[in-house]
């Protein structure tokens, strides 16, 4: 029992600590365990928020997909937004991904959609020639403040992302 006593601390900051250390060191982010927290930084009225939308399109008519996520819309979308895009954000955990090249990104967007459309595909019946993403700006209270802009298409033809986007030379 004493000896239980004099390791339980130390077993403690094993289990507890151990595992964010590791998260620290390499740089993961990954919900327990990471070195971002979800409510890090603070957020006021000039602090630029946005809504990311899916669509099909199939012989020039277009399907909201939102529907068609498999999960709720602010998992599929952070989900998006922190493991395939990246963020617009100077200060940003996720601010690396959008400071690689652009073949690096274009392979992380074809690789998403390629699993996104063959889910599509098997679950729902359903197949596009293309499929659009669009943002939008909101206020925190997510009244519009800019309408959608389309930031690029997934071409089903050709299994390839063609971004709209075009980042500033450094």
């Amino acid at each position: 029992m004493n000896l239980l006593k004099k390791w339980y601390k130390h077993l403690i900051v094993f289990v507890v600590l151990a595992p964010n250390l590791f998260v620290v060191a390499f740089g993961i982010e990954s919900f327990p365990f990471t070195c971002a927290p979800m409510f890090g930084h603070y957020i006021d009225n000039n602090t630029n928020l946005y809504i990311f939308k899916f669509e099909g399109v199939r012989k020039g008519i277009k399907t909201d997909l939102s529907n068609y996520y498999n999960k709720p819309e602010d998992c599929f979308i952070r989900h998006f937004f922190s493991k395939v895009y990246g963020s617009a954000e100077a200060i940003s955990p996720f601010t690396h991904k959008l400071t690689e090249s652009p073949e690096a990104f274009n392979q992380r967007m074809n690789a998403f959609f390629e699993d996104y459309t063959a889910f599509l595909k098997k679950e729902h019946q359903m197949t596009f020639d293309r499929i659009d993403i669009s943002v939008k700006s909101v206020d925190q209270n997510r009244n519009v403040l800019m309408d959608y802009k389309i930031l690029g298409s997934f071409i089903s033809s050709n299994s390839s992302y063609v971004s709209v986007y075009k980042p500033k030379n450094k």
